[in-house]
């Protein structure tokens, strides 16, 4: 936000308004509009906390919904959509008690719940209602989170208040600490010193009662390992909430400037990156290290087991999200171009495979090899919707990517996510891409400039591209491709990407190959190729002689036909049952 004046710590990036996506990626933002967003009674999730009806992490489903669907109001002027968000906004400041109080539990039962998940819910409530206050504004709003969080401070702290560690329902106040985000924003927004002391409790426990994480992360402690008591069915090394916490330290940094909170949250992402994110994106599974609750959501080193075929459920569509926000947000204090390449990888692999194409539901856990499945580890029916957090969190993976696609830096503009799209900045002019990538690899940049400007274009050069063609004179310079000169005219800049074609070999050296084409990986799917299950009849360390066909996209390697993962598994049924990892 530009005004987080109490902030220390001002960003690299600012991501942007003003742009309109046009192709796959808008048409899947409608889908849930009219699929999910516009069937849901957003009163009815409002009602457990109205009600106080204090069931298990029901109240998370408010703030999930209601912060993908602001950002994407915001994004698509939706007027339908805007009537929803107004009326739930509304609803929820209308419950709030003088005090500030916003819970499905009752009094005696704060902050906790009878279930552990209170602070969880809160958290939610305070997200949800932070993107609305972001996108539309409003006192009443802001007033309404201050007062929410000021109480949450007054009942959570140093005793004799209750320790944030004290909290929670299985992974000993990790999953409570990701609290922290909106404390710290609401922070570096209003300056309450009652949220940095909140926050400052929260920090300094290391998140978790058995094992402070920041240190453990510090201290190069795998994440998988961390607050490992050795046994395996006790592990709370929970994928989705932890990396939570980090976002929420990325803010804590933001409001102090201790760099040793940055430098943890580096080494956490890189920890991921290089250790637990499959090729598809994602991250965690029900094995084979880790096996607490949360059947499936577990770091458990899951790169280096992503083929094992006796791991059933794995990359939770919360992990996906969680992990492209969390990127996105180290990646606007970075600018690391790197960080782009691997969101676009979860988005069109793990996201986009996850949804099914009405919008009305995302996959819990999406294959390697299998079926799209609705099976669920949580949810409930909201008046005939079966919401599952991840139905309720996939939504926000599709809603930041236009705000992502073109950033600005000062007196430069970074091209991002190449979709076809357009973005007016204000005092320069518009810019307009048109593209099909990632399945084509030309992509044209039309400038046409109000005025006469000296102005920066970076356009991202994904690390998969060995080589590629610019048609401007340009530097490279971390990840992009720099043209900077004196805009006069309308002019058209073409870039070809190299999207090679790579056959990778499994990490568990099991003798199972994926290929990948630029960011996507590659399935054989029943319906398309029914020689899908059978091994692969080509070297795959040479795959030199292969066929690009279109319309639709696939790509032939002798007689088999692969298409993108995420096309693959369409009709949610044996139909269209799919393979990534392959015998050899």
């Amino acid at each position: 936000m530009d005004d987080y004046k109490y902030a220390l710590i001002k960003d690299k990036i600012s991501f942007c308004d003003s742009v309109k996506i046009y192709g796959e990626l808008d048409n899947r933002i409608k889908a849930v509009i009219d699929g999910l967003f516009l069937r849901l009674d957003m009163t009815a999730l409002t009602d457990y906390f109205r009600l106080k009806l204090d069931v298990f992490a029901a109240g998370e489903f408010y703030g999930k919904i209601m912060r993908a669907a602001c950002l994407i109001c915001k994004y698509t002027g939706d007027a339908r959509l805007r009537k929803v968000v107004d009326s739930a906004a509304a609803d929820m400041m209308s419950i709030q008690g003088d005090d500030g109080e916003i819970s499905t539990a009752p009094k005696q039962k704060q902050p906790n719940g009878s279930y552990g998940s209170d602070l969880w819910e809160r958290k939610y409530v305070l997200l949800g209602l932070w993107e609305y206050y972001a996108a539309f504004g409003g006192d009443g709003v802001l007033d309404c989170m201050k007062k929410l969080a000021l109480y949450t401070a007054s009942q959570v702290g140093d005793p004799p208040k209750t320790p944030i560690t004290e909290t929670g329902w299985a992974f000993c106040g990790i999953e409570s600490s990701s609290i922290l985000e909106p404390i710290v924003k609401l922070y570096n927004l209003t300056g309450e010193k009652e949220l940095l002391s909140l926050a400052e409790h929260i920090v300094n426990s290391g998140f978790c009662k058995r094992q402070n994480v920041i240190d453990a992360v510090l201290s190069g402690v795998y994440p998988k390992d961390i607050g490992n008591n050795g046994v395996p069915e006790q592990s709370i090394a929970k994928a989705y909430e932890m990396m939570s916490c980090f976002e929420g330290l990325l803010e804590y940094y933001r409001a102090t400037g201790i760099e040793k909170y940055k430098k943890c949250a580096g080494r956490f992402i890189d920890m991921i990156n290089g250790r637990e994110i499959t090729y598809l994106g994602s991250g965690g599974a029900d094995g084979p290290y880790n096996l607490g609750p949360g059947t499936g959501e577990q770091w458990n080193d899951t790169y280096f087991h992503q083929s094992d075929e006796s791991i059933k459920l794995s990359m939770e569509t919360c992990v996906t999200v969680t992990y492209m926000k969390l990127l996105l947000n180290y990646y606007r204090l970075t600018g690391d171009a790197s960080l782009i390449d691997k969101i676009e990888v979860s988005l069109y692999n793990a996201l986009y495979g996850a949804m099914k194409p009405d919008g009305s539901f995302f996959d819990y856990f999406p294959k390697f090899n299998g079926t799209r499945s609705t099976k669920v580890n949580f949810s409930y029916d909201i008046n005939g919707i079966p919401l599952s957090c991840c139905t309720a969190n996939g939504p926000m993976g599709l809603a930041v990517l236009p705000y992502a696609a073109y950033c600005e830096e000062e007196n430069r503009c970074d091209l991002n996510l190449y979709f076809t799209s357009e973005r007016h900045i204000k005092g320069f002019g518009v810019i307009k891409t048109e593209t099909d990538h990632p399945l084509d690899n030309k992509i044209t940049v039309t400038v046409t400039p109000e005025t006469e400007r000296e102005y920066a274009l970076a356009l991202r050069i994904p690390g998969f591209c060995k080589k590629y063609c610019l048609s401007h004179k340009y530097v490279f310079e971390n990840g992009y491709a720099v043209i900077k000169k004196t805009w006069k005219e309308k002019e058209i800049i073409t870039l070809t990407l190299d999207l090679p074609l790579v056959c990778h070999e499994s990490p568990a050296n099991d003798g199972k190959v994926l290929l990948t084409y630029g960011p996507l990986v590659l399935a054989l799917d029943k319906s398309v190729d029914p020689c899908y299950d059978k091994p692969v009849p080509f070297d795959p360390g040479k795959i030199t002689d292969y066929t690009i066909l279109s319309s639709p996209f696939r790509i032939k390697i002798k007689d088999r036909i692969f298409i993108p993962y995420y096309k693959a598994g369409s009709s949610w049924d044996e139909s269209t049952e799919y393979k990534c990892w392959l015998n050899k």
